[in-house]
């Protein structure tokens, strides 16, 4: 009897055995895959950016730890709900139309976006694509934002040290053109005038070099703060050089308007300037030119304006000339 009974003995024994091999590769098995998983989230959670997946719907399937940061919430607060639950309602708007034409053409998106987060504006590089899962074909968006507000903020920085006078903190010639060319078409199919006046301080040089440098910066500086007294909401007050400033005139109903601005100016500099407990007079030689009445080319209408400016040197400064194009051949 027993040993008709050992073979099932055996048979049994392997069955347990290999029972326990099967149970040790399932634990092995999902230790990896548990690992894996915690592998795939710290990774995701390592990375500064947000990252984000939804469904069709629109609701939120995973979010990283960056992204939770980023709202505030922790990720079982952030899943469910969609963009219309933690963005103002314009943000949210956009959002959604923008993951909508994803969906639709199936393919990656970036895009630059102002968005909101805790009450802050923030400058979002953001990337959205659709993904589909191999097992069950059930589609999501994946998609990213990027924080590039301190990269906006240093690109204004940037933009404003190129296109504004370090001294003054007024516009340069650099702006100016590049105003001018911009708005050009604008101008063109406008019916007001635009005008452009070019001052220069006669005898500058004298005090400059008389008084120094700072003695120079600091009556620059006064000038530069009474031109804006002067100066109308839509006048663009610019630096344009040494000490030469340009007063850009748009929507005037004719050439006089821009006439009685020059004799503003030349008021505001009969009351003398105070420099290091000094007193100083100074007078300004300024010249005009109108759009359309000295034509449409915006470079032109700065050089007739300079050309002008310097007929009132001529005609003994401290005066307003009005440009002619007769003076264009009078002047070296």
């Amino acid at each position: 009897m027993d040993q008709l009974q050992s073979p099932n003995v055996n048979e049994m024994e392997k069955l347990h055995i290999r029972i326990r091999e099967l149970e040790k590769r399932e634990m092995e098995l999902l230790e990896r895959l548990r690992l894996n998983e915690s592998l795939h989230s710290k990774v995701l959670d390592a990375l500064p950016i947000n990252i984000f997946l939804e469904d069709p719907d629109g609701r939120t399937i995973f979010v990283n730890e960056q992204a939770c940061k980023a709202h505030g919430l922790k990720l079982e607060d952030l899943v469910g709900k969609t963009v219309f639950d933690f963005f103002p309602e314009y943000i949210a708007d956009k959002q959604r139309e923008i993951d909508l034409e994803v969906w639709k053409k199936q393919t990656l998106q970036t895009n630059e976006v102002i968005t909101e987060f805790q009450g802050n504006e923030v400058y979002m590089l953001t990337g959205k694509t659709i993904i589909q899962l191999d097992e069950s074909k059930d589609s999501f968006l994946l998609g990213f934002g990027l924080d590039i507000t301190e990269l906006k903020e240093a690109e204004k920085k940037i933009t404003h040290m190129a296109y504004h006078d370090a001294l003054t903190g007024l516009p340069n010639r650099w702006f100016i053109k590049s105003y001018l060319q911009t708005n050009k078409i604008e101008f063109h199919k406008s019916e007001a005038m635009l005008g452009v006046l070019m001052l220069d301080l006669d005898h500058f040089k004298v005090i400059n070099d008389s008084l120094g440098h700072e003695a120079g910066d600091k009556l620059l500086l006064s000038v530069a703060n009474r031109l804006r007294g002067v100066a109308g909401p839509k006048t663009i007050i610019a630096r344009f050089g040494g000490d030469e400033f340009v007063l850009l005139l748009p929507e005037l109903e004719s050439l006089e308007d821009a006439v009685v601005v020059s004799e503003k100016v030349k008021m505001v500099f009969e009351v003398p300037f105070y420099i290091n407990g000094q007193k100083f007079t100074i007078s300004p030689s300024i010249g005009i030119s109108v759009s359309p009445l000295h034509g449409n080319d915006m470079d032109n209408l700065i050089k007739y304006a300079d050309i002008a400016m310097y007929h009132s040197k001529e005609k003994g400064r401290n005066c307003c000339t009005v440009y002619n194009p007769v003076m264009k051949y009078n002047i070296n």
